[in-house]
């Protein structure tokens, strides 16, 4: 299972070496064509990575963009542009981008070294820069407002170059010094024609840009730019989605021969004239021969003009094939093994976590049941939250977009719609894109959903009925938390408004911090405490410094817990919040670069004066929290999969017991050093009373070590 794949890098030596970049999950590399991949950094500054391109003049300069500005809701923000001087393995920051917000596109200079172009979003205007000492300053070139989105640069002359933006194409013969505007309608091309992706050819005359409006629209000169002519319109390659998807690849042999990609892949060999299409995405997962949904990129092999094989880019990672211009629609080869940059929305587990569910962009529900890679697609699509029935693993519940709840009886073999009642279903005027469902704790045949009304079932989602109607200013529901033995209530909404209800929703009240109010920002989750229902978190949205809000009781005062100097939050969105199971002052949250902890109910964050180099599974937007087996901690990423921790608050040692233990109460480690190894910091190790011959350790965590029993002695 893949992810969204924005750019893709061949290397001219060697046709099996690759490098893309996905949104969410920073830079991979290939050494074999893509039988495996390995993530090349887990903690540059942003893993929303736009696009790779290549020095002319060392092959070892590669630059890497950040920042997804293409008008998606889940585009992250990133930290300018990064450059590698050995090839892709290690990269370091230009300072002089790092306030470049949105980089979608990057060209290199065909023919000299250090020279290239960045298409950047900046302040909410479209521009374009130009760097000749490898991106150590910057000039500005020209302004593409609203939005800078693609740049190519003439392969057979450095002093051509096009730019794409929302509803612009501008050209330059002076290499940049100088532009003319194409989208002025007469002999030029149409304004106001949407997201325009732009490509030079073999020719030097012939030139082609594929134009979002009217489901799509390949637009040809060949008189080098005086005139263009209107090649395609009415197939509707693009899916009308082409702001979002929008992708054109013209073959280096001839000019006549053309693949564009929208939501699924289309081929020309007549210049655009006619299309065929060569990709059908719901044949993507089963039989699993087609290219995936969604295109965003069309690269050739390095060694094309010997395979004709070619790769594309798109939400699902990436696929290949061999001769473009002769397969079918499932002649496709998917690459994303082991590629772990699946952007989940929510999870939940089977209470022993041998089940593990998640809904993802455009990859719908998944399921993993332990084995390696061992995850299946029942279809695609966007998936959203999800839930376990805790009595019955067989019974799972999922959502497409806009609160379409699903329920599979067969473990997420299949989904059927479970929306009867549930008035806001599928209605984006009256939910969220991806919007939010609960099970109680305590009856797995109630669950609660949000959009501007709140739904409750009773009967495991055979019907929904509301228990609040729309507030005041008709916000949608963006967090919903149970707990009070399932009769509390919590809910968010996206204006800010946080609500509780302690009689299972026959009645309401806005809670208010210290008459204040809480941030009006969208509420991003909310947490009680499943020791003490009065103990209760609140994150809010935004790169601000008071996202997370803690109340003791009930919501009656609130206080700001974003932490204290050293050890505060930094000013970065927290999209998700859990208390530990077991001990009640242990939080997490989930941000847009990585994991946080707390110890001490928020007061301070992630590290403690002893032990500072906690870092979290990677530097990516963590999307959901939740604990399985009241020991198993998931981070649910938008970028980079799942990942797993077992954050135990009391560590068992017994050297009587046979070795091989995980370090439980009832299956203990048999040694001091296999405790000191597993545990996190402010963990207790309880050891069993005896001698303990140990080899050499290190203590560097703050935390506590108790003998149970009697006298242990360590030698």
């Amino acid at each position: 299972i893949g992810g969204r794949v924005r750019t893709i890098l061949t290397d001219p030596s060697n046709p099996n070496r690759l490098l893309i970049g996905s949104a969410g999950g920073g830079i991979w590399r290939t050494a074999n064509g893509g039988v495996s991949w390995i993530p090349v950094d887990d903690f540059l500054p942003s893993l929303a990575v736009t696009s790779i391109v290549r020095d002319a003049v060392n092959p070892n300069r590669l630059y890497a963009a950040t920042g997804e500005g293409f008008g998606n809701a889940d585009g992250l923000p990133g930290a300018g542009i990064f450059r590698s001087d050995d090839g892709g393995s290690t990269w370091f920051s230009l300072a002089s981008t790092v306030g470049w917000r949105y980089v979608n596109r990057l060209a290199a200079d065909p023919d000299v070294g250090n020279v290239l172009f960045a298409a950047v979003i900046e302040n909410g205007l479209g521009r374009v820069y130009r760097s000749t000492n490898g991106g150590t300053s910057w000039v500005f070139s020209v302004g593409a407002n609203p939005a800078a989105l693609d740049v190519k640069i003439d392969p057979n002359d450095r002093n051509r170059i096009l730019v794409g933006g929302d509803g612009k194409v501008l050209f330059s013969t002076d290499g940049g010094s100088s532009w003319s505007e194409q989208t002025v309608n007469g002999a030029k091309l149409p304004s106001g024609g949407g997201r325009c992706e732009v490509t030079f050819t073999s020719d030097v005359s012939t030139l082609y840009v594929s134009m979002e409006r009217n489901g799509g629209e390949i637009w040809r000169t060949k008189d080098g730019a005086v005139t263009w002519e209107l090649r395609s319109t009415g197939t509707n390659y693009l899916g009308n989605q082409g702001w979002y998807d929008n992708a054109i690849w013209v073959d280096p042999s001839s000019t006549q021969h053309l693949v564009v990609g929208g939501i699924d892949l289309w081929r020309s060999s007549d210049g655009g004239a006619t299309l065929t299409k060569i990709s059908d995405w719901r044949d993507y997962h089963n039989p699993g021969n087609s290219a995936h949904a969604d295109q965003h990129t069309i690269v050739p092999a390095s060694d094309y003009l010997l395979t004709k094989q070619v790769y594309v880019g798109n939400d699902g990672g990436i696929q290949r094939t061999t001769d473009i211009f002769s397969i079918g629609e499932n002649d496709w080869v998917n690459l994303a093994n082991s590629l772990g940059v699946t952007q989940f929305y929510g999870g939940a587990s089977s209470l022993d976590g041998s089940l593990i569910v998640g809904g993802a962009q455009d990859n719908d529900k998944l399921r993993y049941t332990g084995a390696t890679n061992g995850w299946y697609q029942a279809q695609t699509g966007d998936g959203g939250y999800a839930a376990v029935d805790f009595t019955n693993p067989n019974v799972v519940y999922g959502e497409y977009v806009n609160l379409s709840i699903l329920k599979s009886t067969n473990g997420g073999d299949s989904y059927l719609p479970a929306v009867n009642g549930l008035g806001d279903a599928g209605d984006d005027a009256l939910a969220l894109f991806i919007a939010p469902f609960r099970m109680d704790p305590n009856d797995a045949s109630t669950l609660l959903a949000g959009g501007k009304s709140i739904w409750r079932t009773t009967d495991s989602a055979d019907n929904w009925s509301s228990v609040r109607g729309p507030t005041s200013g008709s916000p949608k529901c963006s967090a919903m938390e149970i707990s009070g033995a399932g009769s509390h209530y919590w809910v968010g909404y996206d204006n800010g408004r946080v609500s509780r209800s302690t009689d299972s929703g026959a009645s309401w009240t806005d809670v208010d911090a210290n008459g204040v109010g809480l941030p009006n920002r969208w509420v991003a989750d909310i947490a009680a405490n499943p020791s003490n229902d009065n103990q209760v978190f609140v994150a809010f949205a935004g790169y601000l410094p008071d996202d997370v809000w803690y109340s003791a009781d009930g919501g009656t005062t609130w206080e700001n817990r974003s932490g204290t100097a050293p050890f505060d939050l930094p000013a970065v969105q927290v999209n998700t919040v859990v208390f530990h199971p077991q001990n009640p002052n242990w939080v997490y949250i989930g941000t847009d670069l990585g994991v946080l902890a707390s110890e001490d109910l928020g007061l301070s964050w992630n590290r403690t004066s002893i032990y500072s180099t906690n870092e979290g599974p990677a530097y990516t937007e963590v999307s959901d929290l939740f604990f399985y087996d009241d020991e198993y901690l998931v981070a649910v990423t938008h970028g980079r999969g799942m990942y797993r921790s077992r954050p135990l608050s009391v560590v068992y040692v017994d050297g009587t017991v046979p070795a091989g233990g995980d370090g439980t109460e009832f299956d203990p480690f048999r040694t001091i050093g296999e405790a000191e190894s597993a545990r996190g910091p402010g963990a207790t190790v309880s050891v069993e009373a005896g001698t303990y011959p140990e080899a050499a350790m290190t203590f560097d965590m703050r935390g506590r070590y108790v003998a149970t029993g009697g006298i242990v002695r360590v030698q």
